[in-house]
This record gives C-alpha cells, structure tokens and sequence, in this order.
C-alpha cells in the first residue's frame, strides 16, 4: 500500500487506488461452503528430546508444523511422555515443542507483539514460514484477518494492528473483552473500508470468532497448540465442543487398510495420535516399509497424506 494517498468518495469507500491491495491466490478463494469439521494430531514430545541438540530439535518441530499446515490440521496436541518429566511439571522437551509450533502458527507481522524472546527459540526465525492462509501480506487483502490489539479505550473502540499501513477498528460494542496485547480475528469484508476515528485513519472491521474463517468461509486458518501431560488429559482437554468424536493411532504393526478402503464415516473433530518409538496398535499407513523405523515427522506426513482422501471424503454430523 506504501504511503500513498487515495482519492475516496464521500461514503469513504475507495474509487482510485494507486496501488491495490492483490487478493491473495489462496486466502481470498475460499470453498463454497465453510468446514464443519475439525482434524487435531497428537505428536509425543519424546520424539523432540531425541534430537541431539536445539538446532535439530527446532528444525524437527518446524517440520512438524509444516506438515500440519500443508494438511490443514485443526490443532497440535504435544503429548508430554518424556521420562525426565517431573510430576506436576512440564518437560523442557514438550515446551520447546510447544514453542516453536506457536512461533511457526502466529502470522509474520505479530510475532514481536506475541512471541516473548526465549532460547529455546534461538534457531526458530531460519525455519521456512508456514506461509499459510492467515499469514496474509502487507500487499495483500483477504476477508478475515489476525491483528493483535494495540489500544482500547471506552467510547474509542479498538486500534488493531493487522499488518497493514493503517490499524483496523472496531467499535467497543462488538470488542466485548479485548485488552492490549490481545490476538484476535477481524471480519475485514471483501475491499478496504477507511475511516477516521479519533483523528486517526483506520479500516473498519468487526471482531470474529477464530473458528469463522473455517465454518463461514472455508478457510484454513492455523492450529492451536496445547501440551497434554496423559493420554487421558489428551482427550478429556479437548477444546472442541463435545470432545473427539473419533480417535486414530498410527502404527507400523496395525492394520493394513488400503488407502482407498479406508472409510472414517461422519465425525466431527478426528484425532490422529502418533506415538513414541513403541507406536499405538491401531492403523498402519504404510505398508512394507524398507527402514526398520519410520522418524515421528515422516509419520506424520505419510499418515496425513494417506488419511486426506478419507477425510475429504468425510461430512461433519450436523449440531
């Protein structure tokens, strides 16, 4: 957008733009109907403390949250099963893990409003980006976006920043609890909408909830990170209404179901659980494999991607 100025009508909306905001190839095609389901993996934090120093622990994690990107998990479960975890504690490998899928997940612009500075992200900023659908561009538009609050006051509204040359706004009526420092997700509508508030030039928005680009539009919108210290914390912490409806685990001795004989039925959030080096007894997504051992991020890519025609082809119950 540069700092270039606009001529704009008297209802503000834009006639010239010198330079336009590109809509982004992927984030502004969404599917004709939204997403009802969610898919949630659950990766052991063992697989990290394997790692023979930090750099290679980070490039591990990094890799993991780009296969959950590129197949558009809903959320990354660590699960905390190192041997050195003290009781009631988290284990410094689950929160390396933990750290990095966030740092990968957060978009570009608000990483330094978000991401405190920590060692154990000393190696995170040479990852490749996830580069995905909400990590929108300054050049470019899409109808929702992630923007972190940068003041509220009563009776101003809220001054977001979202990446762009002008903070969004939204009014206090719709703002409902955002204080500063706050990420949230922003309705943006399908073109730029200026406005001044206070003085300021802003564009308008309306506050979303971070599940409307799925539902609504059909977008993929990132994965939220939670550390789960059990297997049966892994899925009585479920944060989705009404808990996994169906669970996957992943091994190299379960059952060997062609790809394309593979029916996962109606569900509503699946769970993919891949296990430390002994595995869990329950489905096998690759079959004859040549190495003895298959590494926790080449599961993961494997199983995802034999799994996706069997999701695809799966409908969300209805509510």
């Amino acid at each position: 957008m540069g700092s270039k100025k606009r001529e704009k009508q008297e209802n503000g909306t834009i006639s010239k733009k010198p330079k336009q905001l590109a809509c982004a190839e992927e984030s502004c095609t969404p599917s004709t109907s939204g997403r009802g389901y969610t898919v949630s993996i659950a990766v052991a934090a063992s697989c990290i403390e394997n790692a023979q120093n930090l750099e290679l622990a980070t490039l591990l994690a990094g890799q993991i949250a780009r296969a959950a990107a590129i197949f558009n998990v809903d959320e990354v479960v660590v699960l905390d099963d190192s041997p050195a975890k003290q009781p009631g504690h988290v284990s410094s490998a689950a929160a390396l893990f933990a750290r990095v899928l966030q740092f990968m997940e957060t978009p570009q612009y608000l990483k330094k409003a978000l991401i405190p500075m920590h060692p154990d992200l000393k190696y995170a900023g040479v990852l490749p980006p996830l580069d995905a659908p909400h990590h929108l561009r300054s050049t470019e538009w899409g109808p929702y976006r992630e923007g972190v609050v940068r003041r509220s006051a009563k009776g101003e509204g809220s001054f977001i920043d979202v990446g762009l040359d002008k903070d969004a706004h939204i009014p206090q009526a719709s703002l409902m609890a955002a204080r500063q420092g706050v990420r949230l997700t922003l309705s943006m509508g399908e073109q730029p909408l200026p406005a001044t508030v206070q003085g300021q030039q802003v564009l308008r928005g309306q506050l979303a909830l971070p599940t409307d680009p799925r539902e609504r539009g059909g977008l993929y919108w990132g994965y939220i990170t939670r550390i789960a210290p059990s297997l049966q914390a892994m899925l009585e912490q479920c944060p989705f209404y009404g808990g996994y409806s169906l669970t996957v685990g992943t091994s190299e001795r379960g059952e060997r179901t062609p790809a394309c004989q593979l029916d996962l039925g109606a569900f509503r959030h699946l769970l993919v659980v891949f296990g430390g080096p002994q595995g869990l007894e329950y489905l096998n997504t690759c079959f004859d494999q040549g190495s003895r051992t298959i590494r926790s991020e080449e599961a993961i890519l494997i199983s995802l991607a034999f799994l996706q025609p069997a999701v695809t082809a799966a409908t969300a119950p209805p509510q």
